[in-house]
């Protein structure tokens, strides 16, 4: 019997962590899976957002590459955030080119939080580039991105891991990327930056649930740092070895 290669991918929040996307989208490259649905939070979102607009693994590399947070921040004065988005927006843009969210090549959704309901907002339209900016607009890091009206930030805070989403975008089968659950988090903070990374992890575990039927790649964290961009080459291999692990047990070849 044919085996049904066909799948959606949810693919989680975990700032610099996220460079393990790249090597789960390798190894689903080269095991050859079709990627049917893509939705993503945060880091998920850029990742996802970009490789649904035809962005390849190579090209994510090489952003994950040059990625610097001197790049992609610039220090505002502290009214909603310590960081402006001009420079993030910028990088984004450049990555994924001035597109509407529903003109990308696989179906695609960012996942945000209206800091005015608490709620989450899935997009589906609009800015591609807004949507991707909003999803990753940390508390306090980044400013919040006003979006038909409503003040959207990080979709972590509302769902980290947006399996759910990707079964309402009509997938047949779904996988899961967390990057997450295996942060030790026992770390102390050592200045403004840990403590709103720790205490947005420790939020952010509590909004991971799971449809019974999702495949969950959980990736092999524990050690690396949220904000130590230096990290990708090891968070992409280990992406890729996770991935083929669990690929292994529900595909075995």
């Amino acid at each position: 019997m044919a085996v049904n290669k066909k799948v959606g991918l949810a693919l989680g929040g975990g700032a610099a962590l996220g460079a393990a996307h790249i090597g789960v989208l390798r190894c689903l490259e080269e095991k050859g899976f079709e990627i049917t649905h893509i939705a993503g939070t945060s880091i998920g979102a850029l990742v996802g957002g970009a490789y649904a607009c035809g962005v390849s693994t190579a090209e994510l590399t090489k952003f994950a590459r040059r990625a610097r947070w001197t790049k992609l921040t610039r220090l505002s004065i502290p009214r909603m955030s310590l960081f402006a988005n001009n420079r993030l927006r910028d990088s984004i843009l450049r990555l994924v080119g001035d597109r509407k969210v529903n003109e990308t090549l696989i179906p695609f959704a960012a996942v945000a939080t209206s800091l005015e309901t608490g709620e989450q907002v899935v997009q589906r339209e609009g800015s591609l580039t807004d949507a991707i900016l909003a999803s990753c607009a940390i508390p306090g890091i980044f400013e919040p991105v006003e979006i038909d009206g409503d003040l959207l930030c990080d979709g972590g805070i509302a769902n980290q891991v947006p399996d759910d989403i990707v079964w309402d975008m009509g997938a047949g089968q779904v996988i899961a990327v967390d990057l997450i659950s295996n942060v030790a988090g026992r770390e102390r903070p050592e200045n403004i930056f840990g403590v709103i990374y720790k205490s947005l992890n420790i939020l952010m575990k509590r909004t991971i649930f799971y449809n019974e039927n999702t495949m969950v790649i959980t990736i092999p964290t524990a050690g690396f740092s949220t904000v130590d961009l230096n990290n990708y080459r090891a968070l992409i291999r280990n992406g890729y070895q996770a991935a083929e692990k669990a690929l292994a047990k529900m595909w075995p070849e």
